[in-house]
């Protein structure tokens, strides 16, 4: 919808989910818009807001800008982009349908150089060290992993015994229950290896 409103209003769209690789790793941008490499984010009102007020850098939990910065530096060499060195998320709030662009400058080295640690990291015979974030659930003692932690596959490998209770705003994953939540707790299936719950898909 994004982009179809983008070039019924005049813009030269292009380059549509065309494949790119950076140092071997593949992605797909959104488009190429007026020469620019644009990505385009739908997001909660309360996600919205770190577009708007350009505090993303500051709080980039689902690594949107090191997607971007992959976006750009695949294109780099490609005759549709004419910016070069930038790159922008057309962000739109799906609640209230706000609208607003987000600029953001490439950083080649820094993008390359996680790459290079990724790869490390996957070459490992052993789990690399447990990096999940947890959270204070209030004053009830209970620990939660904070949301990034909450999307990682990985988290039952990090806490085998981690439970999960379904909130009306959504699941909340408590590795430290001091005082059980008066909402339905999530049964999963029970694996002798914690491991093999990557197999599994949640359907919370």
């Amino acid at each position: 919808m994004a982009l179809s409103l983008a070039r019924l209003t005049g813009h030269d769209v292009q380059g549509e989910q065309d494949e790119l690789v950076v140092d071997g790793i593949v992605g797909h941008r959104d488009a190429v818009v007026d020469g620019c490499v644009v990505d385009v984010k739908s997001t909660s009102s309360i996600g919205f807001s770190k577009f708007k007020e350009r505090t993303l850098a500051q709080d980039d939990a689902f690594g949107y800008l090191y997607q971007l910065d992959g976006y750009i530096l695949g294109s780099i060499d490609d005759p549709l982009v004419t910016i070069k060195d930038k790159g922008y998320f057309f962000a739109i709030d799906k609640t209230l349908g706000h609208m607003v662009l987000y600029e953001h400058d490439c950083r080649q080295e820094f993008i390359r150089k996680r790459i290079m640690e990724y790869k490390r990291i996957s070459r490992l015979s052993t789990p690399p060290r447990c990096t999940c974030g947890l959270k204070s659930m209030g004053s009830s003692g209970n620990i939660g992993l904070d949301v990034k932690a909450s999307y990682s596959p990985y988290k039952y490998c990090c806490f085998p015994e981690l439970r999960t209770f379904i909130y009306s705003n959504g699941p909340v994953h408590l590795v430290k229950v001091m005082r059980t939540p008066d909402v339905p707790e999530f049964t999963r299936p029970q694996l002798r290896d914690p491991g093999r719950e990557l197999q599994l898909q949640e359907t919370i």
